[in-house]
């Protein structure tokens, strides 16, 4: 039986701290579900991913100067460059529907019900009941939100020129982040207007705001360095070829192994960003008891049931 407790007021620790317990008891049915759900999937955007940016890949790991062109490789090959960006384009639209529904699903489900492990096609038909939504919020978002971002991104750049935009930077990058979550995950769970649950994931960040700021960033950097680690092997096989040929830059053609190694950690560090969708929903669910009191009236109703046994 479940004892997680969602609704439950946290600070900076119990942020990451319940964010670990939530993924220590769910985390084998959890990504045990998210391979055979978001497996395929996710095996099909890294692949049309590594060819759609081979180009690149290839100019960074030889060490030597960028081609000015990193879709050089399609250059003679136009219709399949478009071919390969509509695949690029749909399968990245999906692959984050899906991305971002999983671990809402699951926490949904970890809320209505008792239990510790679910079946595929439990958190699945959970996931179908989000999709649409995920999508006209991600399609409102690019004309709204998106500008917004890289304004602030913008003049964080430019700033930086006399120091003040580092910690603007820094601070603002996290901010957007769980900003957005935190709308997202109202606009999912409430079912209210795009531009009601904007306002409302902005009250949820800054009631607590360098809790909720400072457990992201914490979270964030661990996830980036943990999913840097495999995708960071072809870069050192590249730099150890270059100890040993004597310094001298070489043209470098992808292996199969380094191919799949560079898919591995693709897929790897989209696993690994299930931590921070979860982390969200744990300061959602947190801001939830806050205002509405949920463990309080559990208590009550607990007692109740007491007395009448």
């Amino acid at each position: 039986m479940s004892v997680f407790q969602l609704y439950k007021k946290r600070d900076f620790s119990a942020y990451i701290g319940d964010t670990m317990q939530y993924l220590k008891q769910f985390g084998k049915n959890f990504f045990k579900n998210y391979l055979i759900i978001n497996g395929a999937l996710m095996l099909v955007w890294s692949l049309v991913y590594y060819f759609m940016f081979k180009s690149s890949m290839q100019n960074v790991l030889s060490l030597q100067k960028a081609s000015a062109n990193p879709f050089s490789m399609y250059t003679n090959d136009l219709g399949f460059f478009f071919s390969m960006a509509a695949i690029f384009f749909v399968v990245m639209i999906v692959f984050s529907i899906f991305t971002i529904a999983y671990p809402m699903a699951h926490m949904k489900l970890v809320k209505e019900t008792d239990r510790d492990t679910f079946t595929p096609s439990e958190i699945f038909i959970e996931m179908k009941g989000y999709a649409t939504r995920i999508f006209l919020f991600g399609l409102i978002s690019i004309f709204t939100l998106f500008p917004l971002t890289m304004i602030i991104i913008a003049l964080g750049v430019v700033l930086c020129f006399i120091l003040v935009g580092i910690p603007l930077l820094l601070l603002s990058i996290p901010t957007i982040m769980a900003w957005y979550m935190q709308a997202l995950y109202v606009y999912m769970e409430e079912e209210v207007g795009f531009f009601e649950a904007v306002g409302e994931g902005r009250r949820i960040v800054f009631s607590n705001y360098w809790s909720i700021i400072g457990s992201t960033v914490a979270l964030l950097f661990a996830v980036s360095i943990l999913g840097s680690t495999i995708t960071m092997i072809p870069s050192m096989m590249s730099i150890a070829t270059l100890i040993s040929s004597g310094g001298t830059p070489s043209p470098v053609n992808l292996s199969p192994t380094m191919t799949a190694i560079y898919i591995l950690g693709i897929i790897v560090s989209y696993v690994l960003y299930n931590i921070l969708y979860v982390h969200q929903g744990i300061i959602y669910y947190s801001s939830q008891e806050a205002t509405e009191h949920y463990d309080a009236y559990s208590e009550i109703d607990n007692i109740g049931k007491n007395e009448e046994e």
